[in-house]
Formats: structure tokens, sequence, C-alpha cells
């Protein structure tokens, strides 16, 4: 018997979606042959190891597209496509699975996520959990720092009966901003189903429509058992870098900022923080990254540069990037920017030390800053959780209006270090408190990073009994839901 429990997938405009069944779209997806391929012919089971270059294959489309490069083709074309595009540049093309069969596939989408590696880490994770395709029109307005949805950042603790999910963070110009939802609310209600109990199909198909929804039809979200609020998903912008403040302590001025995902406007953002912070004088940092998932590499690398200074990274590599055996031309040594992408000189804080707020949802490009400045002999403290764990990155890849990524290269640091697969962990364990908004001096996560920094010896916080588990406290009872496309190290935008 199959029961409703709950699972992520997108949808077909690059949102989440939520299945509220045992995957079922997945396991349907998977009948017939256990996982994708390739094959000779439409329906064919022969199993091919050659492939023909993608070149030859790109842009013949089952349905071309108006007004672009597309050309008629089938879908077993962009099935070989996708073939050929992993096999010449996935890191671990070895690796993909032998004997499969893209027939038993019934979309290029649902083919392409598993031809990856099956390979786990130390800890039993798997080595790639970052493996996905999104419409390439969400692609493009995500990376342009435009949403369509509610503005609901959401983390769960429980997603089977008796579910448990909270309000993370709310954008403030959002629908649910400007509904007055708060960070911590938790969800009780979708379009009058009982969120937390109810199991039945259709009750099940309601909370799938409602809670991350695929289009702009208005929903009755009903938060702390309260009242319901109707909610329509709409366009809005984000603002990547907020709450630059300062806390004048014993020791001198320390700065703070939230950062929440790396994309091209973050620039400016990240600018006007700096020189807002140095003008106030600042001797230390903390950067707010417990929610950022990454994106572009550049803007890492710029943002290591504004905090380190000339001094320390100067002839420093931030990251060399290395890809498979195929393409070994493409190996790189990427900088520590110092100036703009309109070649403005970066503002920078001469910074020995810093301290990042972290949890399981910082990935990435993040994790790139962490492992850059300890690679030119920065002090960065971590409080918070163990990191997600992504050495990796893209270079996204688009075909017939979808954008694939699939990993390409890896990452070492200065010092040649890039081995953090299962994560960073923490200096000082602290919990994500959903009882303070961020940027509080009273919040869990920032009231340890202030204290540590003073007397060098972790907090014992209470809450860290209840929102976090596993025995030695490292891994969160609550987690962010979030797609894979906001999990990122990207080369989208390199600069020369």
């Amino acid at each position: 018997m199959i029961h409703p429990n709950f699972a992520l997938f997108k949808n077909t405009r690059g949102h989440l979606r939520h299945a509220l069944g045992l995957v079922l779209a997945a396991t349907l997806a998977g009948c017939g042959g256990g996982g994708g391929g390739s094959s000779t012919a439409a329906g064919s089971t022969t199993i091919s190891t050659s492939y023909a270059p993608s070149t030859s294959l790109a842009n013949l489309c089952a349905s071309p597209r108006q007004n672009t490069a597309d050309r008629q083709g089938t879908v077993f074309d962009e099935k070989s496509y996708l073939r050929s595009f992993v096999d010449e540049t996935y890191l671990w093309y070895q690796d993909v699975p032998a004997g499969l069969i893209a027939a038993n596939y019934s979309t290029p989408q649902t083919y392409f996520d598993v031809l990856k590696t099956t390979k786990t880490t130390l800890s039993g994770n798997l080595v790639d959990q970052f493996h996905w395709s999104q419409t390439t029109a969400s692609w493009d307005a995500a990376s342009s720092g435009f949403s369509e949805d509610y503005g609901i950042r959401w983390a769960a603790q429980a997603s089977t009966p008796p579910r448990n999910w909270i309000v993370a963070e709310v954008v403030p110009v959002s629908p649910a901003g400007l509904a007055g939802i708060r960070r911590g609310d938790k969800i009780t209600s979708v379009d009058g189903v009982d969120f937390v109990n109810d199991n039945t199909a259709a009750g099940v198909a309601k909370l799938n429509a409602g809670l991350l929804p695929a289009d702009t039809t208005p929903h009755l979200l009903g938060f702390n058992n309260g009242p319901a609020l109707s909610l329509a998903a709409s366009n809005y912008s984000i603002d990547t870098v907020q709450k630059v403040q300062t806390f004048a302590t014993s020791n001198g001025v320390v700065g703070y900022f939230t950062f929440d995902t790396h994309i091209a406007k973050s620039e400016n953002e990240l600018i006007n923080a700096i020189n807002q912070l140095k003008a106030a004088n600042v001797t230390d940092l903390v950067i707010d990254l417990r929610y950022n998932g990454g994106g572009l590499l550049y803007i890492a690398s710029e943002l290591a540069y504004m905090v380190a200074g000339p001094a320390s990274t100067s002839g420093k590599t931030f990251e060399r990037l290395t890809y498979n055996d195929k393409l070994t031309a493409s190996n790189s040594t990427y900088p520590f920017y110092s100036a703009g992408t309109t070649n403005q000189a970066l503002p920078h804080l001469d910074l020995h030390h810093v301290t990042l707020l972290v949890t399981r949802g910082t990935a990435s490009a993040s994790e790139s800053i962490i492992n850059s400045l300890r690679g030119v002999d920065v002090t960065v403290d971590l409080v918070g959780a163990t990191t997600r764990g992504k050495p990796y990155g893209f270079v996204p890849q688009g075909n017939c209006g979808y954008t694939y990524f699939a990993i390409q290269f890896k990452g070492v640091n200065n010092k040649g270090y890039g081995d953090y697969a299962d994560g960073f962990s923490p200096t000082c364990v602290a919990a994500d408190d959903f009882t303070h908004p961020r940027g509080d001096s009273n919040e869990t996560m920032l009231k340890s990073a202030l204290s540590y920094r003073l007397t060098g010896t972790c907090p014992l916080n209470a809450s860290a009994q209840t929102l976090f588990g596993g025995g030695a406290g490292m891994e969160p009872l609550y987690t962010l839901v979030r797609p894979p496309s906001q999990e990122m190290r990207i080369l989208t935008g390199m600069r020369p």
C-alpha cells in the first residue's frame, strides 16, 4: 500500500511542488529497467557505449520553440543529446550506471535524473546530490533576482503526519511578507486541509497544489491554528544582502549582514554593505550565510577579497578548478577578484578573522568562501551546524527549453584543499533560533557568534536541545525545503 508521505519535486515552471505520495512520480519513471540510458533507437533495448557528439544533437526538439535555434526532432533526440552531454562533461562520467535504457523514461528530464554516479562519501551520503534540470525560463528569471511564489522559505521538522513545517524566512516585499507572515510561524492548514494530520488522498492533493504553488491561483494558508490567509504567488525582486548593521563590543566594532544567494545583482549589494561597514570602522565581521545555497562563483571570489583585502590575497588562488579527463584543457585557476565587473576597485576590510553563521543550508559557492579564506590563512570561525558539503560546480547547459545541471568540476583552495564533500563542521554549535529575527543580537546563532569571538568558548544553548538532534547536536531537526537549484556553484557569467 502506498502511504501519502511528503516528497519534493520540481514542476515545469522550475519551482518546487509537493507530491504527497511515496515518491510516486519517481517510482513510475524508474520502472522497467532500473534507470535511464542509451539505446540505438527509440524503444530499443540495445545498449550503446558510444555516443554521437552532443553538438550534432543540440536543439533537436520534440516541440521546437519559435524564434529560437530549435529544430524539429524527437524525444529520443533530446535524450540522446543528454546522454552525450553527460558522457562528455560530467565529472564522474565513468560512474554513470551501465545498462540504462532511455526508452524506459517518459521525458528527457526523468532520464537525465539518473545519468549520474551512485557512489557515496565516507559518511554514506551520495556523492552527487545536486543533479537537476528546470525550465530555461524559470532559471533565467531566478538568475536575475526575480521569484514567483509566496516569498516563504520553509523549514521542515517532520514531513509525514504529524507534519511540522515552519516559516524560516519571509521576503518583506513578497505576498507573504505583505500579509504579515513572520519567521517562526507554523503552517497548520492549506485550503481547509489539516496540514499536520490529514493523510487522505484528497487532502494530499490539496496540500500538493497549495503549499508551494505552480501558478498564481490564490490559496488559503492557515498559520498557528489561526484564520486562513489568502495568498497568491506573484513576481517580486529579491535583495540578496540585508540587515547591514554593527555591534559595539568590548574589543571593537563588529559588522553584520545577511547574504542569501550569489547572483549578479549581489555585486553592488555587497559593495554597498562593505562600504557601509568600512565607514563604521569595523574590526571584525559576522556574515550570516545560514540559508545561502551558493550561485555565481565570481561573486564568492569578490566577497572573499572584500573581507581579506589585497595583502592576504594578492597573487593567491581563490579556487583551482579541475574537470574530467576529457576536458583537461578547461582546468583553470580562479583568482580573488579585486575589481568588479565594470572594472571598479572593490572596497576591502583587510580582516584576518571572520565569523560565518552556517547550517546545512549553507552550500556550494558559500562553502568556497570558507575554503578560499582558510587557504590564505584568514581565520574563519563557523557558528551553527555542519554545512552542505559541495566542493563541485556546473556550467549550465540549455537545450529545447530546459537547462541542465550536471557536476562538471571540483575546486580546491590556494593550499590545494577541497575534500569537504561531507561539509565543514562548526567551530561552535548553535541552533537556528526561529523565535527571533535574523540580525537580532538575542538570536541564538548571532548571540553565540558574538560571545564566542570574545571568550573563545562556545555557549551552551538550551534551544539546541529542541532544534538539534543526532546526539552530538550536529544535525538540525529543522531543514530547509528547497530544490537543488538553490544549492549551486556555477560558472554562468564567469568573468574573463
